[in-house]
């Protein structure tokens, strides 16, 4: 049984002189790479917050037609579905097909709906983290986050395409914060196998 004597090596690739320089020069230009896509997008986003919310819409739209079709299909075709659950599943189909094509045809409907979507979920789990403090080890913390998220999930109302836009700013300052990580983390990889 041989141990290994190379403590920097990665341990999928093996641990001579050789394996390790090439796993670090993929994993440098692999991260490098990455930090350029993420760093174009998170760029993209914070100068055209209003374009990405369009594409969001849009990628949103496509995704209710789907599962629109989807529905329809199961409804039409799915075994083992009593007639009540084909009903159910074409009729939701039929709303979802309705819905993703009145999206698609008004993208701003689609940001809309997206916003209203977001802020629905934010307040159930906001309260849902409100609910389960009291189980909590960080109680006040749970706290806090429960009221943060109820009270950010209110505001995807009244906000609405602001707030999508909004988002896609946030996203897009977190792209580029991990682009930079990222361009860290390939640093200290080449230097850790100096």
């Amino acid at each position: 049984m041989s141990t290994p004597t190379n403590s920097r090596g990665f341990v999928f690739y093996g641990d001579s002189a050789q394996a390790t320089k090439q796993t670090v020069q993929t994993v440098r230009t692999g991260l490098i790479i990455g930090a350029i896509i993420t760093a174009i997008v998170g760029i993209l986003m914070l100068s055209f917050p209003a374009k990405t919310a369009f594409l969001a819409g849009i990628i949103f739209g496509i995704f209710v037609l789907i599962r629109g079709i989807v529905r329809v299909v199961v409804g039409i075709g799915g075994p083992g579905l009593t007639g009540l659950g084909r009903t159910l599943s074409i009729v939701l189909g039929v709303v979802l097909l309705v819905a993703g094509v009145f999206i698609l045809l008004d993208i701003n409907l689609g940001i809309e709906v997206l916003a209203i979507v977001i802020g629905i979920s934010w307040i159930i789990d906001g309260i849902a983290t409100l609910i389960e403090s009291s189980h909590a080890a960080a109680r006040a913390f749970s706290i806090v986050t429960g009221i943060v998220s109820v009270l950010a999930g209110i505001a995807m109302f009244f906000l609405g395409t602001l707030g999508v836009e909004l988002i896609m700013v946030i996203i897009g300052a977190i792209a580029i914060a991990l682009a930079i990580v990222q361009v860290i983390g390939a640093i200290v990889v080449g230097r850790s196998t100096r």
